[in-house]
């Protein structure tokens, strides 16, 4: 039965939820919960790298298992959400993930911490498509503009206060804190939660595809797997080819099926898949320069945490400075305008990201800002073109497919940049691993942080030399990178020239 306080509203109610502004502060606190986490770990990757000995792949895996998790179960959960109901599958997935968290705060090896991640990512993805829809049912369409403005600042928030918590957290209590201070806030949130939000009129039983859901949730961490294992076990893993069949089952089991989860037609269209591009790519840029940026200044340079989460403060600024305005130039100027300037930004970003990390740190400081300012424009352009392409009969799917395109992008990001760095690691320190202590050898050819500690275990001579060579290894595999990078987001903005609708809002959006 629900609380009092909570009346069942059917699908469409005529008025507000009389607490509504209590709902949206505890819905909001979740939210924070996750985009601070996804953040404030990239701060903390040199210290779980030290206390775990975990390699560049397993900081990978670290990072990803969260987000790939996510990416994959995004459409599942939102199909289980419609089924079982939005609040109850909230509330559970707000337990899974406050449980996942403790097991993270207490894991002792790499792959404990990998599966906490993995299952602290179910638990997103049973939360994110069930908050927004609850948001919608308990405003009115008047207030509705300002609660979805309050929800956009709040994840905007969590960009700042991720790292700056982040690293604060890290230096003085230890990187379990991070995962402490998760469950601590979703406690009060999911019982607030619990008591205030309504339930839902029940809607008519929605199939469930099982089949597409286990081909999805198997085919995308199978790629993932791939690109990020590549360096070691090379293109022709069985893995590679369990990932194509897999994701090629999922694609003609959508063509088939009578309830898809993926509206292949849709997103098809000319006007949709240029748009999840640029998305995709702009995630991908970002979160690789993240995933590397931290282990630079922390390892490399020596600089501590709490020093990194300043120097990260342009990358929230370049997010939070186009936030504003984006929508009005979207409204003016159209989605392809903004989309090319935006993926363009992101190349000049990347472009001077790699003369930055060799000369001065404010030319790799404003690099970071143009590449999260050069996101913020790509991501609003693109997420309003699929959104609008979608039409309103297709806004689930279409919101699905945005939200799952940054996510992939951003797994792909870690996985292709992190990729890059293990190979320059191990082809230049595997040739002398012979100074190397026997029990640090497999983690310091695979790892900067391990390099790092090996050289200081050595000390003298040879460890100042093996600094070195670790240090110029990573340099030059974070340039070729970010130089990788910088391509695709030139051919996304070609693609977007040429294949995206100019205007792609519906006209009464226009100014």
């Amino acid at each position: 039965m629900p609380h009092p306080s909570s009346p069942v509203l059917g699908p469409e109610p005529a008025q507000g939820h009389p607490r509504r502004r209590s709902i949206l502060a505890a819905l909001c606190a979740a939210l924070l919960v996750m985009s601070v986490s996804v953040m404030a770990v990239t701060v903390a990757l040199p210290s779980i790298a030290a206390d775990l000995r975990a390699t560049t792949t397993q900081l990978q895996w670290i990072t990803e298992s969260m987000v790939l998790a996510l990416a994959a179960l995004l459409l599942p959960m939102g199909a289980l959400a419609d089924r079982y109901g939005r609040r109850r599958v909230l509330l559970a997935g707000l337990a899974v993930f406050a449980i996942a968290s403790l097991l993270a705060a207490i894991t002792r090896t790499p792959g404990q911490l990998i599966a906490a991640r993995a299952l602290m990512g179910m638990g997103n993805a049973m939360i994110t498509p069930a908050t927004l829809a609850i948001v919608r049912a308990v405003f009115p369409a008047s207030a509705l503009p300002r609660a979805l403005a309050v929800w956009g600042a709040v994840a905007s928030a969590g960009v700042v206060l991720g790292p700056l918590s982040g690293g604060v957290l890290v230096e003085h209590f230890g990187w379990r804190s991070l995962f402490f201070a998760n469950a601590a806030i979703l406690l009060p949130a999911a019982l607030s939660i619990g008591r205030l939000a309504p339930a839902f009129a029940p809607r008519a039983k929605a199939a469930l595809d099982v089949p597409s859901i286990l081909l999805i949730a198997a085919g995308l961490p199978a790629l993932i797997h791939t690109i990020i294992e590549a360096p070691r076990r090379g293109w022709l893993d069985p893995f590679a080819f369990a990932a194509a069949a897999l994701l090629a089952g999922f694609v003609l089991r959508q063509r088939r099926t009578a309830h898809p989860l993926l509206d292949l037609p849709m997103v098809a269209a000319r006007s949709f898949w240029p748009a999840a591009v640029a998305a995709a790519t702009g995630f991908l840029s970002l979160m690789g320069v993240l995933f590397l940026i931290t282990q630079y200044w922390q390892d490399v340079r020596a600089f501590s945490p709490s020093t990194t989460a300043l120097l990260l403060l342009p990358t929230a600024a370049g997010q939070l400075a186009v936030a504003p305005f984006a929508p009005r130039l979207i409204a003016r100027r159209g989605v392809r305008l903004v989309a090319l300037a935006g993926l363009l930004g992101l190349a000049a970003g990347l472009m001077l990201i790699t003369t930055g990390l060799r000369t001065q740190d404010w030319i790799l400081a404003t690099g970071l800002g143009l590449v999260a300012a050069g996101n913020g424009m790509a991501v609003n352009a693109a997420s309003t073109a699929m959104l609008a392409s979608g039409g309103q009969r297709q806004a689930g799917s279409a919101a699905a497919v945005n939200e799952t395109a940054f996510k992939l992008g951003g797994s792909l990001g870690v996985a292709a940049f992190g990729a890059v760095i293990t190979g320059h690691l191990t082809a230049r320190l595997t040739p002398h691993h012979g100074i190397l202590p026997p029990d640090m050898t497999p983690f310091a050819t695979q790892s900067i942080t391990g390099a790092m500690q090996a050289a200081r275990h050595l000390g003298g001579p040879e460890g100042a030399w093996l600094a070195r060579v670790a240090g110029d290894a990573f340099i030059d595999g974070f340039g070729q990178a970010a130089l990788l990078a910088a391509v695709l987001a030139i051919a996304a903005a070609l693609t977007t020239l040429a294949l995206l609708e100019p205007h792609h809002l519906p006209k009464e959006n226009r100014s």
